[in-house]
């Protein structure tokens, strides 16, 4: 897998080996965003395998934010690996955790991780 640098201000998808990578670049995963979100990245996601998801600017996630996620996994191929990479807020990784999502999402502090996760 092949590294890719994304712009920081802006939302993004690229389709790197067969894997893809999308930029979250909003502080709130919530009711007040994740249609426009939705909207975006559905179409790119439907078919794949293999999703990275970068929230490494996100702060807060409520249960539509959740459903966002769940919504792009459900839409994916199957058999499928669906990564959030750079969580960094221990709120966030505690409500991942809390609420089983660390069961069907794999999480993972950095690129270097995250291909390791993807490999095995």
């Amino acid at each position: 897998m092949k590294l890719n640098i994304f712009k920081r201000e802006s939302n993004s998808a690229k389709d790197i080996e067969g894997v893809l990578r999308l930029r979250v670049n909003e502080p709130r995963l919530s009711a007040a965003n994740v249609e426009q979100l939705r909207a975006e990245y559905l179409p790119k996601v439907a078919g794949k395998a293999t999703l990275v998801i970068e929230l490494d600017q996100l702060s807060f996630m409520d249960s539509a934010g959740l459903g966002f996620l769940v919504g792009l996994r459900k839409a994916m191929l199957t058999p499928q690996k669906m990564v959030l990479e750079g969580l960094s807020d221990p709120t966030l990784v505690e409500l991942i955790k809390l609420t089983r999502m660390d069961q069907i999402f794999l999480l993972s502090d950095g690129p270097k991780q995250t291909k390791q996760l993807i490999d095995r």
